[in-house]
């Protein structure tokens, strides 16, 4: 599900220039080191920018709290055991609380977080997708006396079968159109199956005004298609230490998602699990995002960089940054980078226009 950001993504990351690189990868082990030592390590991935304004008593505070974690953790993992116990979630969610009372303290964060709401949804109305992307309306669609009519709706449908690749809809029996305001939900996409073989896609005309932030939106909701379905991940209750996983869903070894979270995110994965709202967590590591957004978690993560993988070029980077590194993970996917020229030519939109008519719009 994509929230409509709060600030302009692509100018947000000509200002995010000025934050430090961080990372969330757990250095690897056998390094020789002590466990203090590794714990310190591990304690400045968490902290982020954080790790170079918090004095050393606030350190001390932080290590001994990670430091008792850490050990609960090992001694779990050690017997195979995926589920924390109410104790390590407190502990975590003490944690958590002591970076946003630091970052809050030095990097100008906010108790009041992103400030998301979720007002309540209204479903306009509902088609079945058959055999080619033709669409059924269900009996009960009635748009009489409301603000779209069935034209506008129908619109959208084709905008999104033009710009994604022939067939990328085989998996979809569904597409809906429900609103909740301007500026809340933009679109998602839900499994309709338990093995997450067939989809829905959703969308909200009311946000879809903004066409060119329409275009990034479907993007980063297919992706979630491409990312959950049942050729990437098992959906089961059984949870395992073996890959990254999400309640109800374990990813395969060798899935998009599972790669991405073993490349970006072992190492603070736990602390955004813990927050309340990610905002101070994404203060703690803003280069390491594309948005404010992908620091929801993984999976958001991979979905917002992928939508800028496809439409952003490939030099439009800095080689230090970890948000650049996460555009061009993709590349080692042939089907995605192919994926990626589709949808680029049906866009017929170079990217410097494309990057121009965004600044212009937020300049408005």
């Amino acid at each position: 599900m994509r929230k409509k950001r709060l600030v302009s993504a692509v100018l947000l990351v000509l200002l995010l220039a000025g934050c430090g690189q961080t990372g969330g990868k757990l250095l690897p082990p056998g390094t020789g080191r002590t466990d203090t030592a590794a714990a310190q390590a591990e304690l400045d991935v968490q902290l982020g920018l954080l790790k170079d304004e918090i004095t050393a008593e606030e350190r001390r505070e932080a290590l001994d709290l990670w430091s008792k974690i850490r050990a609960i953790q090992t001694e779990r993992k050690a017997k195979g055991n995926y589920e924390r116990s109410d104790y390590e979630w407190r502990l975590l969610r003490r944690l958590s609380g002591l970076y946003d009372a630091y970052t809050i303290r030095y990097l100008g964060g906010d108790e009041e977080g992103f400030g998301y709401r979720s007002p309540r949804e209204r479903t306009l109305a509902v088609y079945q997708i058959g055999a080619g992307g033709a669409l059924t309306p269900a009996p009960a669609n009635d748009l009489s006396g409301g603000a779209w009519n069935e034209t506008e709706l129908l619109g959208l449908w084709e905008e999104m079968c033009t710009l994604l690749p022939e067939g990328a809809f085989e998996g979809f029996d569904q597409f809906t159109v429900f609103t909740d305001g301007p500026e809340e939900t933009v679109a998602y996409v839900w499994a309709l199956d338990d093995a997450g073989a067939r989809w829905e896609i959703a969308v909200d005309p009311a946000d879809a005004e903004d066409r060119e932030y329409f275009v990034e939106t479907v993007l980063h909701e297919y992706f979630h298609y491409l990312s959950l379905n049942d050729t990437q991940m098992i959906y089961t209750s059984e949870q395992t230490l073996d890959t990254y996983n999400e309640p109800g869903m374990v990813t395969l070894a060798d899935s998009y998602l599972n790669d991405f979270y073993q490349e970006f995110w072992t190492g603070y994965l736990d602390d955004c699990l813990a927050c309340d709202d990610t905002y101070n967590f994404f203060l703690r590591h803003c280069d390491d995002f594309i948005t404010p957004y992908a620091s929801t978690d993984p999976s958001e993560d991979i979905c917002e960089s992928f939508a800028f993988f496809v439409l952003r070029p490939r030099d439009f980077r800095a080689d230090e940054d970890v948000w650049s590194r996460k555009l061009d993970f993709f590349y080692q996917y042939p089907k995605l980078v192919a994926f990626r020229e589709e949808v680029r030519g049906n866009l017929g939109l170079a990217w410097g226009e494309y990057f121009e008519s965004r600044q212009e719009a937020d300049a408005a």
